[in-house]
């Protein structure tokens, strides 16, 4: 198949689904590093769901690039097969790239916007190999927003996969069913290593209702099945669908989260209860909205205020949420002078390959690819291969075998304190800055606690009605 208008060279994309030795081994160290590595805390919800040896298209909403792929890619590891992805073309258009890519079991999908109406035309062979796909009782994955949002929200979705879908019916003579499986995936934050990620597997839905619909008029079967699947997307991830006041939504979402989780018995350190009481932030403030309109902005000014006194004084929520006590604060900075040395050892560890990532994203300007070349060009190059080269310098200056072998068991753990202690000392940071606010009366700190008393009983008003 013609990859674009601008690659003389033919990539085939036949037996793609196929078993491959080279992607299996390379599967396994992916699937370690992301799930143990990069996520310190990565959960899919329902696996049970996915249908068993039946053709799958999967579909996602599309928030983080290269990650939100290997999200799904995991989800389906207790199911055995290995879903078949398709991409925008204009990634293919270097030969390197592409073969890459076809490795990786990823197919180009053409945009009018990438090569022109005349290359769209070339959908037609990744179609037909997808639906092959699909009579051999394989996984297609795609996301049909056809471009990642930057935020938690639902894009509008292209038929791309209805078309997939149905011209797999159309080869199965329309005598066997094509689930669609829903998915979603939420992160507690898009950019950082040792970040939080659950993806959440709908209930797989037929579309035999549709298939006489699709064989008079094939378009209005493709939008209905596009719509329908949509709104099942949308029940299952975060969707802050009133842009106007995203910011607002985010910061309550995390402010009266907390309480949500906290009233319902709801442990926050297992991050599948955050999305569930987030989501029903948003559909309180939704409603509100309806029936208040004008309480309803009056919210949203509060918040707004509330948010820009914390950019003022450099502080995040979660430090409000926490009682002011001058012991703990003085027994957590005692804490972490205690610590400082093993700290010092892990930055000096790893600090190096860390940075090796940062020096690339820093050409990039679409910020939602970043987390991908972290955990591509970091996570799985740049820290093996340091350690690798680290530690060929220790057995070359002690000889010793037992000395490499501590070195290598401690290497994950510096790795851990490396990134924890990151957090700690942020939030160290705003343990001192809030203190020493406190402590001088700072005007802006004072109208800050006020704010967040009245956003916090204006919450708990609504929640109760």
């Amino acid at each position: 198949y013609l990859l674009t208008k601008h690659n003389d060279s033919m990539i085939s994309f036949e037996n793609i689904n196929k078993s491959d030795w080279r992607y299996n081994l390379m599967y396994k160290y992916v699937h370690l590093m992301h799930n143990h590595v990069y996520y310190r805390q990565y959960r899919v919800l329902h696996q049970e769901r996915i249908p068993k040896g039946k053709p799958v298209v999967a579909i996602c909403n599309h928030q983080n690039g290269l990650t939100d792929a290997l999200g799904i890619l995991f989800a389906f590891a207790k199911d055995g097969r290995h879903p078949v992805f398709i991409a925008r073309a204009d990634i293919f258009k270097k030969e390197i790239a592409a073969k890459a890519l076809r490795f990786l079991k990823i197919m180009p999908a053409f945009r009018a916007r990438d090569v022109g109406s005349a290359g769209v035309g070339e959908n037609d062979a990744i179609f037909n190999q997808s639906a092959k796909i699909l009579q051999e009782n394989g996984v297609v994955a795609l996301f049909p927003e056809a471009g990642h949002q930057d935020c938690h929200t639902l894009g509008t979705f292209k038929k791309g996969f209805a078309r997939i879908a149905f011209r797999a019916t159309e080869m199965m003579d329309f005598k066997e069913p094509i689930y669609i499986l829903p998915m979603s995936n939420h992160y507690d934050n898009y950019f950082s290593v040792q970040g939080r990620l659950v993806i959440t597997i709908g209930e797989p839905f037929e579309f035999t209702d549709l298939y006489d619909l699709y064989k008079e008029q094939p378009h209005r079967a493709e939008k209905i099945l596009t719509d329908r699947a949509r709104v099942i997307v949308k029940d299952l991830m975060l969707d802050i669908s009133n842009l106007d006041y995203y910011d607002e939504y985010e910061l309550l979402c995390t402010m009266y989260g907390r309480e949500i989780m906290k009233r319902e018995g709801k442990s926050q350190r297992y991050f599948p209860n955050h999305l569930d009481a987030s989501k029903k932030v948003v559909a309180m403030l939704d409603d509100y909205e309806k029936q208040n309109p004008a309480d309803f902005a009056a919210l949203m000014k509060k918040t707004r205020q509330y948010s820009k006194a914390l950019d003022k004084m450099h502080l995040r929520d979660w430090i409000f949420a926490q009682k002011l006590s001058g012991f703990g604060f003085f027994l957590r900075l005692l804490l972490s002078l205690v610590l400082l040395p093993v700290v010092i050892i892990g930055w000096a560890i790893n600090v190096l390959p860390y940075s090796m990532s940062s020096l690339i994203t820093r050409n990039i300007k679409d910020y939602m690819l970043h987390s991908s070349f972290h955990f591509a060009v970091g996570v799985l190059v740049a820290y093996p291969l340091w350690y690798i080269i680290t530690a060929s310098i220790l057995w070359g200056v002690t000889g010793l075998w037992w000395t490499i072998l501590i070195y290598l068991i401690l290497l994950p753990i510096s790795l851990i304190v490396y990134l924890r202690s990151k957090v700690i000392l942020k939030k160290l940071y705003n343990r001192i800055r809030r203190f020493r606010l406190w402590f001088r009366g700072n005007r802006y700190y004072n109208t800050a606690v006020e704010n967040r008393k009245e956003i916090m009983k204006k919450m708990q008003e609504i929640d109760v009605k």
